[in-house]
C-alpha cells in the first residue's frame, strides 16, 4: 500500500477483479554470504527455531537473499535460503544461480510452473504483482477496447471519483510534464477515496510516506466521516468479463443467465440491456433469440 508520491496511478486487472491501483518501479537483488547461524534464520520464540538452533547452532553457515528496492529507498527483503553447515560454495552458487534464474522467469513460465503444483492464493498474487497486467487508455480507434476501458472507469468512479477523474485528465494530456504532475495528484487522490477502507496503522503508513497536500488531506477528512462505497457487482462482472468470457457475442436473455452465474443476481434481459447501454458497452449480438444455425 505505501509508494512514493510521485508514482502514477494505473487501472489494472487481476483475474477477479479491476482495480486502480498506484504504480511504482523497483530493482530486484540477490546476494550470497556467510554469517553465523544464530544471527540469520529463525529467532527464539519462532515455532521454528528449536529444530533449526538445533541442526545449524552457532555454526557460520552460507546464505543466500534477495531483496527489493523501491524507488523511494525503501527496501524489502524477499526469499532467503540458509544453507546446511556443510554446504561447500559451489553448492552455494548453484542456489545462487538458482534464485537468479526464478527472479528472470517471465509470467507465461511461472504460469506454466504454477499448474505443477497446487498453487495457493499467495502463488497468484506473486505473479500478479510481478507481472500486473496493467490498462492505460486505448487508441479511440481500437472502438471494443477503448469502450471497455471507459465502461470500467465508470464502474470505478462509484468507489474512487477523484482517483478516475484525474486518470481521465492524465490520459487525455500529452505533454509530459503536466501528465505527471496529474499523475502525482491522482496519487494523493486515490489516499483521500480510500480513507474508510484501510485500517489506521495503513493509513499512518501511508501518510510518513505519502505526505499529501492541504486540499486532499481535506478531501480525506471529508470521505472519513461518509459511508463506505461498494462497487455494483453487477456492473463489475460486466466489465470485468464483456471480452474474457464473450459477453459481448450472447443474446440478452443468454447474458442474463451468465450474470445470474457470475454474480447470483437475475436481472431481466431488458434491465441487462439498460446496464449495458449506460456502460457504453456496444453488443455483437443482434436483437432476438440465437438463430438456429447458432444452436
Amino acid at each position: 500500500m505505501i509508494v512514493p508520491p510521485f508514482a502514477g496511478v494505473r487501472l489494472v486487472e487481476y483475474r477477479d477483479r479491476i482495480a486502480l491501483t498506484p504504480l511504482y518501479w523497483c530493482r530486484e537483488f540477490v546476494g550470497m554470504g556467510r554469517f553465523k547461524a544464530n544471527e540469520v534464520g529463525f529467532q527464539s520464540g519462532e515455532d521454528m527455531f528449536p529444530l533449526y538452533n538445533a541442526i545449524m547452532g552457532d555454526n557460520e553457515i552460507r546464505v543466500i537473499v534477495s531483496w527489493q528496492r523501491y524507488e523511494d529507498g525503501r527496501e524489502e527483503v524477499g526469499l532467503a535460503s540458509c544453507l546446511d553447515p556443510e554446504a561447500t560454495e559451489a553448492e552455494a552458487r548453484k542456489v545462487f544461480a538458482r534464485s537468479i534464474r526464478f527472479l528472470r522467469m517471465s509470467k507465461e513460465k511461472l504460469e506454466v510452473l504454477e499448474g505443477c503444483f497446487k498453487a495457493t492464493e499467495e502463488d497468484h498474487a506473486y505473479i500478479e504483482s510481478r507481472f500486473p497486467n496493467v490498462k492505460a487508455a486505448p487508441d479511440p480507434k481500437s472502438t471494443d477496447e477503448y469502450d471497455l476501458y471507459q465502461a470500467r472507469l465508470k464502474v470505478l468512479a462509484g468507489m474512487q471519483p477523484n482517483t478516475v477523474g484525474l486518470l481521465k485528465q492524465a490520459d487525455v494530456t500529452k505533454d509530459p510534464q503536466k501528465r505527471e504532475k496529474i499523475e502525482r495528484e491522482a496519487v494523493e487522490a486515490y489516499f483521500a477515496d480510500m480513507a474508510t477502507y484501510w485500517p489506521e496503522n495503513v493509513l499512518k503508513d501511508w501518510l510518513r510516506s505519502n505526505p499529501a497536500g492541504s486540499k486532499w488531506l481535506g478531501e480525506f477528512a471529508s470521505m472519513m466521516q461518509k459511508p463506505e462505497r461498494e462497487l455494483d457487482p453487477v456492473d463489475l462482472e460486466l466489465v470485468l468479463n464483456w471480452l474474457r468470457r464473450g459477453y459481448n457475442l450472447l443474446t440478452e436473455s443468454e447474458l442474463s443467465d451468465a450474470i445470474l452465474t457470475g454474480t447470483g443476481q437475475r436481472l431481466k434481459p431488458g434491465t441487462i440491456k439498460k446496464r449495458r447501454v449506460r456502460l457504453g458497452l456496444t453488443t455483437k449480438r443482434q436483437p432476438g433469440p440465437r438463430p438456429k444455425s447458432e444452436q
